[in-house]
């Protein structure tokens, strides 16, 4: 597998960072190019390293197991480090992915070290945690107050979703500049690598990271939320924790795993009085974005995180929810998405029991009810499933091979090359 040398387009008020990918053995569904971009007055962010294609497209190259070939420079730490990187992506995930060779046509990094420190901007409850946990209000040391916030689309917004994004990137750059930060809107075909092949929810971590070295001209350090706490970490493997992050740090870009000393409950407390996430949160597995009531309140991830905000008596407050809680009784939703084998549902019963006791009997019916139906939906048939599909059932937005694809940018970017001189 060949890495191309970075190359920069500008297009339509965009500036588009772009690499070609070539495979020994072309897979089917595989991007030709992969690509990052944003408007153009964030072009000064945009790293000419390779670095941010090799971190992503090394989960390519050791689920297809092909040596890879990197044209363009790369850090010296970060070539230095992944083949401990890769021996712990094996040890976790040994049936999925094997450890390759890399060979590198120059190591080198970026001839100076950019002051701005960068986070993940989603809107959720990991990504409003660390920012708070890094303004200047709450973060003493100069050097780890947050800078910029990332908003990613392509991730989890699809880069179909544009108009989707563009609603949220409109609220949430409001909210940035409320709180002295300013959002970089990024918009990304990274995932497309990895889609139908590798589990997202497993290796979200170099993904993310990509991002964040993509901008590597502008941030000398990149927080990433943690998802899992430490207990969670000890009990299942990711490609996202405060062991495996820091590997893929550079000379001039230092990567920080944040926030798994905390729960999420813990997490949703912190933030409960924050005026920022009250505006802002967004959690919801189904994306609706007529209005500003954009949590639709009734799937799992919703109603796990209007639990406790309901026990701490903040509900209210939070005004993205489209139906919040209103009574002990509003509880028996739960029924509806409980999953038995959700790691985070366990934290909710003593979290309900210290703040509102008088809730837990609907939240264990609930649970009960919705121990039943996930039972029922496991024992059914793939037969009965397919034939759910027609009515909107068993279906994810994201079920399609080019689903994390954006034909137009990457028809700008071919365009681009047909054009170039031989």
């Amino acid at each position: 597998m060949i890495i191309h040398q970075p190359e920069l387009l500008n297009r339509e008020g965009y500036a588009i960072l772009h690499a070609r990918i070539e495979y020994d053995r072309q897979p089917a569904i595989f991007p030709e190019y992969l690509w990052y971009r944003l408007p153009e007055q964030f072009s000064r962010l945009l790293s000419p390293q390779s670095d941010t294609f090799l971190i992503p497209g090394l989960l390519a190259g050791m689920y297809l197991e092909e040596e890879i070939e990197v044209r363009g420079p790369v850090s010296p730490k970060l070539a230095y480090h992944l083949k401990e990187y890769q021996h712990l992506l094996h040890m976790r995930f040994p049936k999925l992915v094997s450890p390759v060779n890399i060979h590198y046509a120059r190591l080198e990094s970026l001839p100076y070290r950019p002051a701005g420190v960068g986070t993940t901007f989603s809107g959720g409850v990991d990504s409003l945690f660390t920012l708070i946990k890094h303004l200047p209000g709450n973060q003493a040391a100069p050097g780890f107050q947050v800078t910029h916030g990332v908003f990613i689309e392509g991730f989890d917004i699809l880069p179909g979703e544009d108009r989707d994004f563009r609603f949220l990137q409109e609220k949430y750059e409001r909210a940035a500049a409320e709180v002295g930060i300013e959002l970089v809107p990024l918009e990304t075909n990274i995932v497309s690598l990895i889609h139908k092949r590798l589990p997202l929810s497993n290796f979200y971590g170099p993904v993310i990271i990509g991002a964040g070295q993509s901008l590597a001209a502008g941030f000398g350090k990149f927080i990433i939320p943690s998802s899992w706490d430490y207990k969670q970490l000890q009990k299942k493997a990711y490609t996202s924790d405060p062991l495996l992050d820091p590997f893929l740090s550079t000379e001039t870009l230092e990567m920080i795993h944040h926030g798994a000393a905390y729960t999420r409950v813990e997490k949703v407390e912190q933030i409960a009085d924050w005026e920022t996430a009250q505006k802002v949160l967004w959690v919801c597995e189904f994306h609706k974005y007529e209005k500003d009531t954009w949590n639709c309140s009734r799937c799992e991830k919703c109603v796990r995180t209007m639990i406790p905000l309901f026990a701490l008596g903040k509900m209210e407050k939070f005004k993205t929810f489209e139906k919040p809680f209103k009574s002990n009784r509003d509880g028996l939703w739960w029924a509806r998405k409980y999953s038995a084998d959700r790691v985070f549902s366990k934290e909710l019963f003593p979290f309900v029991r210290k703040h509102r006791p008088g809730w837990l009997p609907w939240l264990r019916a609930g649970a009960a009810l919705g121990t039943v139906r996930w039972i029922a939906i496991r024992l059914t048939p793939g037969f009965v499933r397919k034939w759910l599909r027609r009515y909107g059932y068993f279906v994810n937005s994201n079920d399609a091979p080019d689903a994390y694809e954006n034909p137009e940018i990457s028809q700008q970017i071919m365009e681009s090359y047909d054009h170039s001189p031989a």
